[in-house]
């Protein structure tokens, strides 16, 4: 049996029953009074500023006002969608322009969308028709901020603003949501907020939305008005810091609130997978990154605001960017510039954004880290994009946070640009004197099957044995210099250190007091049993083997190799190795039995391994390798046996 909707709401005389009846008239009749935005295609955006058109020819005007309804579609033009006075058309507003804040695509069928959105200014038919926080839909219905808080638990009196919203859910999840919202009036939501969850609970759907506003106090914020927040759930579904992983995105702890000004699922158009597009309140990274670009999580650059209103002409490159909403299916059909993988782990499903630690064995766990030789894969533009002729990349690295550098690859490598069996077209990557690689240079052999790599960096150099964080980016420019833009940040945790020196220490089994005599140990004519006690640490400790062997080819039933990984005995053994730390040798690592007992020497070797991609390149046939070993240390230790 499903939930049953909250009783409020069906005194109302509203239930999800009954919307089976009431659901084609209900969206038909608002469809057929509000404007029909089923002709708006592409990637729905505004702008923070107004400004003055040179370029597209509009109606009522050449200004473009912040509060107008723009479209970014495919092939790369840019339209006037909808007049704010439009967009308000059903809210009885005339001759006022309230700016458009919030955005979201609402497909109620092949022939009808609707937009949900927030204004910047609140009615001026008075704040009981709309304020700026409320969630408004073009036939005139209205979700109040309070609804879309009540989970917070604030004061219901609190307007907090609205400014990035999107509706989760599955098509016809979202038909119901609406058919409901529809019959609910504005007065409804105010009398009994909790209202909202329970619909939103009951259609299987959420509205994700950020505000303009930080509560209770911005030394201890409940959440940040740079969060994406779930009205169903009260909780903050992605934190600034996740978006912004790069930047120190996030208080108190990270340092700067950069906002969320919009937020939109989309899907890429290459690889056909979900993305997040959204834009801050503030410039970012000495300006490299505007308010008014369109930005994917990291954050890297999708769409300069420049490349959003070119079709305009407006007299400066950079209006804001206030709105975003996708539509269903691919946004944009464009060239792109991005990090895909590093070191063959895919970017977006197996590396942690904030740690840069990546999922090695495919179970969800993020706990590995990246060193040796670093291999970054991507894409830049091709040949039928319009930079190929005219525009060249470098791949950067910062480490700590300390300023960006080009990983540079010295003539001396004698680099090619593909693996085998396309390494026959010997094509340096050197060419540009190892930083800048112009795109038709490195693009001459795009046919090769192989997956070429845009920089492999040599980790080593920069981080000898030393664990560090690394953000990786790719740049791009005209050919010689000019303005640079910038793909996707990643960040990676690079781990070149071995493990700390091991030590080892014998006992007879059970005893607490190690043996006097390291290097000679007394049988009393007996089998000899030897508890190894041991000591070892790493950031990332993955797993330690041991082995003897003795000048007297002795097996008897002593197994010859024995491991233990880092999860097989809790609590001694940790993802940082032994436990305690202290004393040394106070963790039992193996036990030894000799049953033949005839004078001869032995020697214990342990080799403990780290959680590392130690990856490898030989650069001349430029074939790249990261074998499952990690960085490792060894440790022997001889004692001779005395019957």
């Amino acid at each position: 049996m499903g939930r049953s909707i909250d009783p409020r709401l069906a005194r109302g005389g509203i239930s999800l029953l009954s919307l089976a009846f009431v659901s084609a008239l209900s969206i038909g009749t608002a469809g057929a009074q509000g404007i029909n935005l089923a002709g708006c295609k592409g990637l729905w955006f505004s702008t923070e500023e107004d400004f003055l058109s040179r370029g597209t020819q509009l109606s009522g005007g050449q200004v473009v006002s912040d509060g107008d309804l723009l479209a970014y579609s495919i092939g790369g033009g840019s339209d006037l969608c909808a007049r704010n006075a439009d967009l308000l058309r059903n809210f009885d507003i005339n001759g006022y322009d309230l700016g458009l804040d919030a955005l979201d695509q609402v497909q109620i069928d092949q022939n009808t969308t609707i937009a949900a959105f927030s204004t910047e200014l609140d009615s001026v038919n008075g704040a009981g028709q709309f304020t700026a926080g409320d969630l408004l839909f073009t036939p005139g219905w209205v979700i109040p901020n309070e609804a879309l808080l009540a989970k917070f638990g604030l004061p219901r009196s609190l307007n907090l603003g609205l400014d990035a919203v999107t509706i989760e859910g599955a098509p016809g999840e979202k038909r119901k949501l609406i058919d409901v919202i529809s019959q609910t009036p504005a007065d409804r939501f105010r009398q009994a907020p909790d209202i909202l969850v329970q619909i939103l609970t009951d259609t299987n759907t959420d509205i994700l939305f950020s505000t303009e506003g930080t509560p209770p106090d911005v030394q201890k914020p409940l959440f940040l008005d740079g969060d994406l927040l779930s009205a169903k759930t009260g909780t903050i579904v992605r934190s600034n810091a996740d978006l912004l992983a790069a930047l120190p995105a996030g208080l108190p702890d990270r340092g700067v609130d950069y906002g969320l000004d919009a937020y939109t699922p989309a899907q890429d158009p290459i690889e056909n997978v979900p993305i997040e597009l959204l834009s801050v309140e503030i410039q970012a990274r000495g300006k490299t990154v505007s308010d008014g670009d369109a930005l994917t999580v990291g954050p890297g650059i999708f769409l300069r605001n420049h490349d959003l209103i070119a079709a305009f002409e407006p007299l400066d490159r950079d209006m804001g960017l206030d709105a975003l909403a996708a539509p269903i299916g691919p946004v944009v059909d464009r060239c792109l510039l991005r990090i895909t993988a590093v070191s063959h782990v895919d970017v977006m499903s197996r590396i942690d954004p904030a740690t840069g630690l990546f999922d090695q064995n495919g179970n969800g766990t993020r706990d590995y880290a990246f060193g040796g030789a670093i291999r970054v894969q991507g894409e830049v533009p091709g040949r039928t994009c319009p930079e190929y002729n005219t525009h060249e990349f470098q791949v950067r690295v910062s480490l700590n946070g300390a300023p960006e550098q080009a990983i540079v690859h010295p003539a001396s490598l004698d680099w090619m640009a593909l693996e085998a069996p396309c390494a026959g077209l010997a094509t340096p990557y050197t060419e540009d004197g190892g930083d800048w690689f112009s795109l038709t240079q490195y693009q001459k052999v795009i046919d090769c099957p192989n997956d070429e790599s845009l920089a492999v960096w040599r980790s080593t150099a920069d981080v000898p044995g030393d664990v560090a964080d690394a953000v990786l980016r790719v740049a791009m420019r005209p050919l010689g210099g000019g303005p640079e833009v910038y793909s996707n940040a990643v960040r990676i945790q690079v781990d070149n250190k071995k493990p700390d020196s091991l030590e080892m220490t014998l006992y007879r089994a059970g005893d607490t007091t190690p043996i006097a005599d390291q290097c000679q140990i007394d049988g009393g004519g007996g089998p000899v049993d030897l508890d190894i006690r041991g000591n070892f640490h790493d950031d990332h400790f993955r797993t330690y083997t041991m082995s003897w062997t003795t000048n007297g080819n002795l097996g008897g039933a002593i197994p010859v190799t024995m491991g233990r990984d880092y999860d097989s005995r809790p609590p001694e053994l940790t993802p940082t190795g032994t436990n305690p730390t202290t004393p040394a040798t106070d963790v039992l690592l193996e036990t030894f039995s000799l049953p033949v007992l005839i004078e001869c020497g032995y020697t214990i070797s342990m080799v403990v391994y780290d959680r590392t991609r130690v990856g490898s390149m030989n650069w001349t046939d430029n074939i790249f390798s990261a074998p499952d070993t990690g960085n490792w240390t060894p440790y022997h230790q001889s004692f001779c046996l005395h019957p």
